[in-house]
């Protein structure tokens, strides 16, 4: 793992960040990383997890909620856009090696950069979460791949849809784009007619059963075959209320009437499951 200022100027402007505050914050983790063994030991460890290790380690880094479980002990929170940055060599030798197109190669740069930058500047975060760190990992990997509205993760045995939060869950560009994907995770993943799931708070039971039968979000649920999962309360205030946690209820917000009609429940103590979806939808 190379950790010097050289390489994370060459990372900003490769994911073009060109925020003077943003690059001072991360001047200062990189002399907090170098001067304390401990950090740097345990970053180099992560940084293998992200990006070399084979056995699907990456997935256990999703159970570690924040630094302490992270690092065993608080260091400078600004390490996890570190480590997506000094990822930006093989994101791209990964993307060149898939044969990715130029407008291929800018999309999934994008999205990166979503990930090192939204926590920031719209949840006015100190530091990206450890959840935007693996994913932007997931991209750098070429793990993921975006066909219109509808993102895809190869796994071991199945296609995982993923939902990306911008726009609406139109049903006719969620159908176009999962017609469409059969051709590209051919292309990219090496598989023909996988079976494709999704777990998501979106497809919850509870949610669908009290929301409009005509919106998108129902009309997402139809598509799949679902059963219960586990709690979905954390993914409701993140996805929904853009909040990491909550411990009043009635101090959340009601702009939408999705946030209107959770807030309702959630003062009730509604209880809400992940759903876990098997699509049905034939290709």
């Amino acid at each position: 793992m190379e950790v010097n200022i050289n390489e994370i100027d060459n990372a900003l402007k490769y994911y073009q960040i060109n925020d003077i505050e943003y690059k001072n914050k991360c001047y200062k983790c990189i002399e907090d990383l170098n001067s304390v063994y401990d950090f740097y030991n345990k970053s180099e460890e992560i940084y293998n997890i992200l990006y070399t290790d084979k056995s699907y380690a990456i997935d256990t880094l999703w159970k570690r909620q924040n630094m302490i479980e992270l690092f065993g002990k608080q260091h400078n929170p600004f390490i996890t856009s570190i480590l997506v940055l000094l990822g930006y060599k093989k994101h791209d030798k990964n993307m060149i090696d898939k044969h990715y197109s130029n407008t291929e190669k800018e999309l999934y740069k994008k999205r990166v950069k979503e990930a090192l930058t939204n926590d920031i500047y719209n949840r006015k975060l100190e530091s990206i979460r450890i959840s935007q760190m693996i994913w932007a990992a997931y991209f750098i990997n070429t793990k993921l791949i975006e066909v219109g509205r509808l993102q895809y993760e190869k796994c071991e045995n199945h296609i995982k849809i993923h939902i990306p939060t911008e726009g609406k869950l139109e049903t006719e560009k969620v159908l176009n784009s999962i017609t469409n994907s059969k051709i590209e995770i051919e292309k990219y993943f090496n598989l023909k007619n996988p079976e494709y799931r999704c777990d998501s708070w979106l497809l919850s039971n509870q949610i669908n059963a009290i929301i409009d039968s005509n919106s998108n979000i129902a009309k997402f649920y139809s598509l799949f075959d679902v059963k219960d999962g586990p709690d979905a309360t954390k993914d409701i205030l993140n996805f929904v209320f853009e909040i990491q946690e909550c411990d009043n209820y009635n101090a959340l917000p009601e702009n939408t009437t999705l946030q209107q009609l959770l807030k309702q429940q959630l003062l009730k103590n509604k209880e809400f499951k992940i759903g876990w979806g098997k699509l049905k939808y034939e290709l």
